[in-house]
C-alpha cells in the first residue's frame, strides 16, 4: 500500500510537471509572435518612473517589470518572462494550498481546472496587474490556512507579508482579510484564533507594507483611492453593469464551468461543517458577491474582478467534482469532464487561432488581437520621424490621446522618449506639461483622433505640424491608422 500510494504520488508530480512545461512553453512559442499589449507598455512607463503610487493603482506591476528588465532588457521577452513567473507561481500556490486541504488529487485536478479557464490560460499571456494579484491572493490564502491547521505562527506572520505585496498589487486585496475574519468567525474550529494576536499582527504587516502607498496618496489629494472609488462603486445607473458582469463570468470560466462554480458554493454552503469546505466557500463567495453587487452602482465594471473569487473557487470545484465523480463509470466520468472543461477549452483555442490566422468574420472594432499587433513597426517609424525631423534633441517626447498609444510607441521606439496623453492627464506623475517643450516632440495619434489631437496640441504649442502618416497592416488589410506630427514652440 505504501509502495502504491508512493508511486501515485511520483505520479502526479510527472503530471504536474507536464502541465506546467506545456503552459510556459506554449505561452513563450505564441506570445513570440506579437507585440506587447498596450497595458503592459503603460505598466513598463512606470517601472521607468518609479513612485509609491499611480492614477490607478499601488506600484507593484511597476517595481516587478523593473526588476526583470534590469536583467533581461528592455525586451517583450523581459515582459513575458515576468508574466509566465508569475502563472508559475500561481499554479505552484494553487496545487499547494488544494494538497494542504484535500491531497494530491484535488490538487491536480484543481491545476488541470485552472488551465481549462480562459481567464487563466489566455490571460497569462498578458502581464497585468491581476495576475499579481492572483499570485499573492493564493498565496496568503495557503499561508493563512497552513498556519491555522499547525497552529504555526510563522506561517501566520509570512501571510501578513504576502498580503501586504498584494495590497501593494491592487487595492481590492483588502477583501481577502476581510474574507478571512469571516471564516474565523463562522468556522467553529478555527474561531478560537480571534483571541489570538497573531492574524491581528498579521493584519498590521500587511498595512505597515503597505503603508508608503497610504502616504503618497495622502500627499496627492488621496488621487488613486478617489479614482478607484468613483470608478468602482458609484455613478453607474441602477444594474447598469451587473448583467455585462455575470454575463462575462461565462466567457473567463467556460459557460458550463460558471454554472458549476455557483452549484460548488451552493453545495460548500450546505457542507459547511468540514472546515475545509468552509474555508474555500467564503474565500471564493464573499469577493464574488461583493463585485456582483458593487457592479449593480458602479459605471464601469472589470471582468477581471471576479478573479481572485474563481482561483479559490477552483479547489473547491475540484473537489465536488471528484465527490460527484465519485462511483460513477468512466462513460459517465469522461461526459461530465467534457461538458465541464471542453467549453473552456474551445474559447481558449479560439482566441489562439484566431489571433495568429484571423476569421474574417471578426470585426475589427472588435478584435481584441490586433491591440497586440503592429506596434513595434510604429516604434520603427517614430525613430526614424525623430532623426529625421528632430536630429538634434536629446531629450525626446511622444504625445498621444491614449496613454496606451504613447506608452507603446515608447516602448518599441529605440531611443524610448518620454510618453505624455492628453486623457487623464493627471497620469501623467513624471512629467509636466510645460517640461515637454524642453526637447523635441512627437505627436502620434489614430486617425480617427487626430482632430482631437490637433485641437489638444494647439492649446500647449505653437506650432503643430503633420509630417508622417502611416497604416499598421495585418495579411495586406490596413488594421490602424496613424498621423504624425512635430509639436514646437510651447505657450
Amino acid at each position: 500500500m505504501v509502495k502504491l500510494q508512493e508511486f501515485k504520488k511520483e505520479r502526479v508530480i510527472i503530471y504536474l510537471i507536464l502541465i506546467i512545461s506545456f503552459h510556459l512553453s506554449f505561452w513563450f512559442i505564441f506570445s513570440s509572435n506579437f507585440t506587447i499589449h498596450p497595458d503592459e507598455a503603460d505598466h513598463w512607463v512606470w517601472s521607468q518612473n518609479l513612485s509609491w503610487g499611480y492614477l490607478e493603482h499601488p506600484p507593484m506591476i511597476a517595481f516587478i517589470i523593473r526588476f526583470f528588465t534590469a536583467i533581461f532588457g528592455d525586451t517583450w521577452y523581459a515582459i513575458e518572462i515576468c508574466s509566465q513567473t508569475l502563472s508559475l507561481l500561481t499554479i505552484i500556490f494553487l496545487f499547494l494550498l488544494s494538497k494542504e486541504l484535500f491531497g494530491q488529487e484535488v490538487a491536480l485536478y484543481s491545476v488541470i481546472t485552472m488551465e481549462s479557464m480562459p481567464m487563466f490560460f489566455i490571460g497569462s499571456t498578458i502581464l497585468t496587474i491581476d495576475n499579481i494579484l492572483i499570485a499573492f491572493w493564493i498565496m496568503t490564502v495557503y499561508l493563512f490556512a497552513k498556519g491555522i491547521r499547525e497552529d504555526k505562527k510563522g506561517f501566520l506572520l509570512l501571510s501578513g507579508v504576502t498580503f501586504g505585496l498584494g495590497l501593494m498589487s491592487k487595492y481590492t486585496t483588502i477583501l481577502l482579510p476581510a474574507s478571512l475574519f469571516l471564516f474565523l468567525i463562522f468556522s467553529p474550529d478555527y474561531r478560537g484564533f480571534l483571541k489570538r494576536k497573531e492574524p491581528y499582527l498579521s493584519f498590521f504587516i500587511g498595512l505597515i507594507i503597505f503603508s508608503p502607498v497610504i502616504f503618497w496618496n495622502a500627499q496627492h489629494d488621496w488621487l488613486s483611492f478617489k479614482y478607484q472609488i468613483s470608478k468602482g462603486l458609484t455613478g453607474g445607473e441602477k444594474g447598469g453593469q451587473f448583467l455585462f458582469f455575470i454575463s462575462s463570468q461565462f466567457a473567463i470560466l467556460g459557460p458550463t464551468l460558471f454554472i458549476f462554480f455557483l452549484y460548488t458554493l451552493y453545495r460548500g454552503f450546505k457542507n459547511r461543517k468540514d472546515p475545509s469546505i468552509l474555508y474555500l466557500t467564503i474565500l471564493s463567495s464573499f469577493p464574488f458577491f461583493f463585485f456582483s453587487f458593487a457592479s449593480l452602482r458602479s459605471k464601469y465594471t472589470d471582468v477581471s474582478w471576479s478573479d481572485v473569487a474563481l482561483i479559490v473557487g477552483v479547489i473547491l470545484m475540484s473537489k465536488i467534482l471528484i465527490d460527484v465523480c465519485r462511483g460513477m463509470g468512466i462513460r459517465k466520468k469522461i461526459f461530465m469532464y467534457s461538458i465541464l472543461f471542453t467549453p473552456g477549452f474551445m474559447i481558449s483555442a479560439f482566441i489562439a487561432i484566431h489571433s495568429m490566422k484571423p476569421f474574417p468574420f471578426i470585426p475589427k472594432n472588435l478584435d481584441k488581437s490586433l491591440e497586440v499587433y503592429g506596434w513595434d513597426d510604429m516604434g520603427a517609424k517614430a525613430e526614424e520621424v525623430y532623426k529625421k525631423y528632430l536630429p538634434d534633441e536629446k531629450r525626446r517626447y511622444i504625445i498621444s490621446k491614449e496613454y496606451q498609444m504613447a506608452g507603446a510607441i515608447s516602448f518599441y521606439t529605440k531611443s524610448h522618449p518620454i510618453p505624455y496623453t492628453f486623457n487623464k492627464s493627471e497620469r501623467n506623475i513624471w512629467v509636466k506639461s510645460e517640461d515637454i517643450g524642453k526637447g523635441g516632440v512627437l505627436m502620434v495619434c489614430a486617425e480617427k483622433d487626430y482632430n482631437e489631437c490637433v485641437e489638444s496640441a494647439g492649446k500647449i504649442f505653437n506650432e503643430v505640424k503633420e509630417v508622417e502618416r502611416m497604416d499598421v497592416k495585418r495579411r495586406g488589410e490596413v488594421v490602424r491608422s496613424v498621423r504624425m506630427y512635430i509639436c514646437k514652440e510651447i505657450k
